[in-house]
């Protein structure tokens, strides 16, 4: 009977253990809970993928033709798949331009929005060298003077340009051009590239041509100068005087290099290719002295931005396979010795000539919005659809080095493009709708 009781009232100091712990493990696991559902709010929550399915009449991708009824299927701000059969996930919102024109963004291959230009002298001048035509500001970033928020942005994006290649001011060697979307409030929202290309201005003159001479010349010896001293780097050191010539390489190491200037800099990766170079040439005389000095700097990427004569150095163009930058237009010219005006449609001659073509549209941002009302022009003048296509989107991307993002509606591009009430070559271009990054902007 002792023994029973010893166990009844083990037993019972057991059960009272447990009722003593019961209500403080109950308040342990609230406490938990309330820990991890405050540490779970303050996390940062994942962004849900935001996923668009355009539905188009006709899609014009550029690259791979053109798609009747198609789907263009964007998720966040690339495009995800495009064609005929796209299937549209359930949770996509929709967007219907049936019976409309759909095409990529316009790529602009060398503009001058929202750059300050000086105005002309409305007086006559006699010299023969335009102002800045001697001057080296290669150095000179063109971002440094972009204003994210200048109107002309929002005007251009409004008129379907949703990439911009920005130029600096004209100044014989004028600086470094840069490639931004124009829509952002900071310069970080707004650039795709910087240091896009060298822009130059070339002029026929003494000066011009000593000062660009010399520049490749020093950019030439700065890489002959790399070159030299990675090869003695790399040569393996034999024999007694391993430990001399170490002792030597240490003291040349620590000598101070010589002092490179910026624009030599920038030479060095044009000379180089790394950099292509924009040369602004007005004559054919002007483009064959350009190419005759750099017969000598073969991997330099050259692109001409030419004039309404320059066609006739295009059968040279063609042979060294140059790129050209043209404003789309008819030349027509009048004088008091020929009263009746003379036309000619120099576009017309570069692509019988079969030369690659971008063009940029001349003047301010009320003029250069007009680009798709002159291709239209043109297209009733004998060019072919497909080579002003491309002049304003693949072809000018694949200038800037940018192809990979822009320029064409692929999979995997950025999804910018225009929605158009009808084929812009076929009627007037009226634009509804455009589109940047897979968001509606206009």
């Amino acid at each position: 009977m002792g023994e029973l009781s010893m166990t009844f009232q083990k037993t019972d100091k057991s059960i009272d253990l447990r009722n003593r712990w019961g209500p403080a493990r109950g308040f342990l696991l609230f406490g938990l809970v309330f820990a991890l559902s405050i540490t779970f709010s303050d996390a940062t929550p994942v962004a849900r993928e935001r996923v668009i399915a355009i539905k188009a009449g006709k899609i014009q991708t550029v690259a791979q033709g053109e798609i009747e009824n198609g789907v263009i299927l964007i998720k966040n701000d690339r495009i995800a798949e495009i064609g005929a059969q796209v299937v549209i996930p359930p949770d996509a919102e929709v967007l219907d331009f049936q019976g409309k024109f759909v095409m990529p963004g316009i790529v602009s291959p060398d503009s001058n929005l929202g750059i300050y230009k000086k105005q002309k002298s409305k007086f006559f001048s006699w010299s023969r060298m335009p102002e800045g035509a001697g001057k080296n500001v290669a150095f000179y970033p063109v971002l440094y003077s972009i204003d994210p928020e200048h109107p002309d942005y929002s005007l251009a994006l409004k008129n379907g340009f949703t990439t911009l290649a920005v130029s600096p001011p004209p100044a014989g060697i004028s600086g470094l051009g840069a490639v931004i979307r124009p829509e952002g409030d900071k310069l970080e929202d707004i650039l795709v590239k910087d240091k896009a290309f060298l822009k130059i201005s070339v002029y026929v003159n003494t000066p011009f041509w000593n000062m660009l001479k010399g520049s490749l010349e020093e950019a030439q010896r700065l890489l002959d100068e790399q070159k030299k001293k990675a090869e003695e780097k790399a040569k393996p050191k034999e024999g007694k005087g391993k430990d001399v010539a170490k002792d030597k390489a240490k003291e040349e190491a620590q000598k101070e290099e010589p002092t490179i200037s910026e624009s030599a800099k920038v030479f060095v990766d044009v000379v180089d290719g790394k950099t292509p170079l924009l040369a602004e040439c007005n004559g054919p005389d002007a483009v064959l002295h350009l190419l005759e000095l750099l017969s000598g700097y073969p991997k330099v990427k050259l692109i001409i931005k030419g004039g309404t004569e320059v066609y006739k150095a295009g059968l040279l163009l063609k042979e060294k396979n140059i790129p050209l930058i043209l404003e789309p237009g008819i030349d027509v010219r009048s004088d008091f010795f020929q009263p009746i005006a003379e036309r000619t449609n120099y576009v017309l001659k570069c692509q019988t000539l079969d030369l690659k073509l971008a063009f940029q549209a001349p003047g301010n941002v009320e003029e250069q919005i007009h680009l798709l009302d002159y291709l239209n022009e043109l297209s009733q003048c004998g060019l072919k659809k497909e080579v002003l296509l491309k002049g304003v989107t693949l072809v000018p991307a694949q200038l800037l080095g940018i192809d990979s993002l822009v320029g064409s509606l692929e999979k995997g591009k950025k999804a910018d493009l225009i929605v158009l009430k009808n084929d812009p070559f076929d009627s007037v271009p009226i634009i509804e709708k455009v589109i940047l990054g897979g968001k509606i902007v206009q």
